[in-house]
């Protein structure tokens, strides 16, 4: 009996992968820099941005640009080939609505980009086998975080976010509260 090749990890897009590699030569010469104690970021006082680092591919709404898009099209490719891999049941599938689950598309990207490390990094295979836990780990996160029977509704492409409704409703209150607080501190 033939085996069905396995599909290949996708590969990473040029320019993701130069940005892993400037991120990697970067900790690199702050390591050096520093004997190993890594310096908090400069931080713009009045916006927060870093200043004068990478944007880590994984953190998804810092990205921008031809990155943003090369990062969200191999994110797709990692579905498919996850689907392919782990999708032997209903519940394992990752739906193709998965970016509007922001939750879901934050967690994907990380254990997606851990696997890098994982496979490429690793000098033994038991970094390996704790990728493979955090992709178990993940993989029920989706299912609890997809929602009632494991997001069965976003998998036959009707996509709803009953959540919606309440997660507007702690928006509103808590932009009110601060409202509040703002006009007892101008008082």
């Amino acid at each position: 009996m033939a085996l069905e090749r396995m599909w290949p990890w996708p590969p990473l897009p040029e320019v993701v992968a130069l940005q892993l590699a400037l991120i990697r030569a970067e900790d690199e010469e702050e390591d050096e820099e520093s004997g190993g104690v890594q310096p908090e970021p400069d931080a713009d006082p009045h916006t927060g941005e870093v200043l004068e680092r990478r944007v880590r591919p994984w953190d998804l709404p810092m990205l921008g640009g031809d990155l943003e898009r090369a990062v969200w099209e191999w994110l797709d490719d990692v579905v498919m080939w996850h689907n392919q891999a782990y999708g032997w049941r209903d519940e394992q599938v990752i739906p193709s609505c998965w970016p509007l689950h922001w939750g879901l598309a934050l967690d994907f990207a990380a254990v997606a980009f851990g696997r890098i490390d994982a496979y490429r990094e690793a000098s033994s295979p038991a970094f390996v086998g704790r990728w493979h836990s955090d992709w178990e780990d993940f993989q029920r996160r989706m299912a609890a975080g997809l929602g009632e029977e494991g997001g069965r509704e976003c998998r036959r492409g009707v996509h709803t976010r009953p959540g919606q409704y309440a997660a507007e409703h702690a928006r509103t209150e808590i932009q009110r509260d601060r409202k509040r607080a703002e006009r007892k501190l101008a008082e």
